[in-house]
């Protein structure tokens, strides 16, 4: 499905316009979750335990923790753009590829950072342990899951909640003005 969205995108004309890119770069990061850690995923689930050594578990983990906080924000970044769409008059004329691209170097940038984190120091002492016992898991350190799970989850889940509500309050408007 988003072999088949990036393809769209890309061949018709029609949606060849600045929003869609989010909607592309999205599917990118959509894509590299099915290409790079579901494989993995499945061969950990098939031998029932990580066999593939702490190296390939760093860059597994790294790998899920890149794509779907980037997938996440990005969704961020669609509904920033939607808000900005819907309440500022004058953004439709300032909405630039520049713009665009980057808020899409920003969402790959942050989810760069907090997927690397613990490969510049911030894992728990026990990571090379898990591995022995064939167990591949992101850094469990408690500041890092703190942390990343604020960073992917809660402020995303916060931040795209505030702004829906914002759009339908605004488009409720829009509707009573009309009538």
């Amino acid at each position: 499905g988003n072999v088949f969205v990036i393809a769209a995108i890309i061949l018709e004309r029609n949606l060849q316009n600045v929003a869609n890119y989010l909607v592309a770069s999205l599917a990118v990061a959509d894509l590299f979750v099915a290409c790079l850690v579901m494989p993995l995923g499945a061969v950990y689930e098939i031998s029932q335990g990580w066999i593939l050594g702490p190296e390939l578990c760093d860059i597994w983990t790294s790998c899920d923790v890149l794509c779907c906080t980037a997938s996440i924000l990005h969704l961020v970044a669609i509904a920033t753009d939607r808000y900005w769409a819907v309440t500022n008059v004058d953004y439709m004329h300032s909405r630039t590829s520049k713009r665009v691209f980057t808020m899409i170097f920003l969402v790959w940038f942050a989810a760069v950072i907090v997927s690397l984190a613990p490969q510049f120091g911030w894992k728990d002492p026990e990571y090379l342990q898990r591995i022995e016992q064939q167990k591949c898991m992101v850094s469990q350190d408690v500041a890092y899951q703190v942390f990343a799970t604020c960073c992917t989850f809660y402020v995303p889940l916060l931040v795209i909640l505030v702004l829906y509500w914002k759009i339908y309050q605004t488009a409720r408007k829009r509707i009573h003005r009309r009538r």
